[in-house]
């Protein structure tokens, strides 16, 4: 089966607040230090200088939850380029209106991510204390959210992390099937970092009972995200997101931690930091080789470098 490479990506944090406290979520770096993106001139010359300097069309909005941003609509709208996309938990319940609104703004696709399908698992997840009544609410905004943000026209994905058991994972895509077959949606599995080898047996398993078939395999440029897209004998299609050991030398190979490290080099990511907007190069360490203002990334070798990878990839 023959790799497919996609275009590279920015990922933007839009805030490290989030309305969720999972117990496996690696935040994407260290969340209490980010602040929320303000949507002015300073932000989209930032965004736009770096989308030109690094040839990327690619803008993927993270968090922390970006949809209690409360300008979310404007950083949308503000980004120039064709393709953004916005990861959220779907706890916040937009109309088909709300999620139209952000479409004709400039967004064009919704990932959900939904790793259960019930209250008693949905609030074992959680770190923090939470009432039987708020995980029936949040179920039933995810499923609202689901729908409508398919009713606005806009492509939707849920992506569902295997941190628990076969049985977690089968239950949400029992869940998952019929919907998707009326509102064509993916439907993607992915590894819990924190314990990389189980849950990468999970979702072998669950490829295995359902008599999944692997039938393309996607990489995107310049990053170690690996994506096999499967089939089943009934027509049920979704896709594994595997933990593909992928480093970029300038910045992975002396480091210290590499044996242990499961996510790679995954791309680039810009986040608030203090007054200024900052490049993330590693989720894991907070040093001045990974971490650095945007403006010093551009001028320094790893901008040129970045830039001959993604080349190299396509």
């Amino acid at each position: 089966m023959n790799q497919i490479i996609t275009d590279p990506a920015l990922r933007i944090k839009m805030t490290g607040v989030c309305n969720r406290t999972c117990s496996f979520c690696n935040e994407e770096g260290d969340m209490r230090t980010i602040g929320s993106i303000e949507p002015n001139e300073t932000f989209f010359n930032c965004v736009q200088t770096l989308l030109e300097t690094l040839g990327i069309k690619r803008v993927m909005l993270t968090g922390g939850e970006p949809t209690i941003h409360p300008d979310l609509y404007k950083i949308v709208n503000g980004i120039k380029t064709s393709e953004i996309s916005i990861t959220t938990n779907g706890i916040r319940s937009l109309s088909v209106d709300g999620w139209a609104k952000l479409r004709n703004a400039g967004l064009r696709k919704v990932i959900f991510s939904i790793h259960d399908v019930t209250p008693q698992s949905f609030l074992q997840l959680e770190i923090r204390r939470r009432e039987f009544g708020w995980a029936v609410r949040a179920l039933e905004s995810q499923k609202h959210n689901l729908l409508t943000a398919s009713g606005a026209g806009l492509q939707v994905r849920v992506n569902v992390v295997a941190y628990q058991s076969y049985e977690q994972i089968y239950q949400v895509l029992y869940t998952l099937e019929d919907l998707q077959q009326k509102y064509k949606f993916d439907i993607r599995l992915l590894n819990d970092l924190a314990n990389v080898g189980k849950s990468q047996q999970i979702i072998k398993d669950v490829c295995q009972a359902l008599g999944a078939k692997p039938i393309k395999e996607e990489r995107r440029a310049g990053s170690s995200n690996t994506t096999v897209l499967w089939k089943t004998e009934s027509g049920f299609y979704f896709s594994t997101k595997m933990t593909f050991r992928y480093f970029f030398d300038p910045i992975c190979g002396n480091c210290s931690i590499k044996k242990q490290c499961h996510e790679g080099f995954y791309g680039i990511r810009l986040e608030r930091r203090l007054s200024d907007y900052w490049i993330r190069l590693c989720i894991y360490k907070h040093t001045p080789d990974v971490l650095m203002p945007w403006r010093e990334f551009l001028q320094s070798k790893f901008s040129e470098q970045f830039k001959d990878l993604c080349k190299k990839d396509l």
